[in-house]
């Protein structure tokens, strides 16, 4: 069960570094419709292009991160229970990025990218630890 989780783990790097490009009109529209409800005006196209870019980005920063935490992880709660403890960001993430258009919040879109990203980290250093 921990190699599966390990391999399947480590398919959300490839895709979560992808993914975010395709929609990226539709993210944009609902940043500006999202700005527009709270301020009354529309979004300046350097603010839209600032938040679309921290979106964008903010998931490298969470690898980076959750790359950095595996041996934490690994020494304290062990290989198995840190795969399943990680497993858990993966939802974290889910809800975040899912309930983030009916919340109108962006910053719940990039919270769960920063999640996101955390779990990615983790369990590609994760897979490392298990397969290596």
């Amino acid at each position: 069960m921990a190699v599966g989780t390990a391999v399947l783990g480590s398919l959300q790097f490839g895709y979560n570094t992808g993914v975010i490009n395709a929609p990226q009109k539709i993210i944009e529209k609902f940043i500006n419709e999202t700005w527009s409800e709270r301020y009354q005006e529309p979004i300046t196209k350097g603010s839209l292009t600032a938040i679309w870019s921290i979106s964008v980005a903010i998931f490298s920063v969470g690898g980076i991160v959750g790359s950095f935490s595996v041996g934490l992880f690994v020494n304290r709660f062990g290989r198995r229970n840190s795969m399943l403890m990680a497993n858990s960001l993966a939802f974290i993430s889910a809800i975040l990025m899912g309930f983030s258009k009916m919340a109108s919040s962006w910053e719940m879109l990039i919270a769960g990218r920063f999640v996101v990203g955390l779990y990615s980290g983790l369990t590609t250093g994760l897979r490392a630890h298990v397969c290596g």
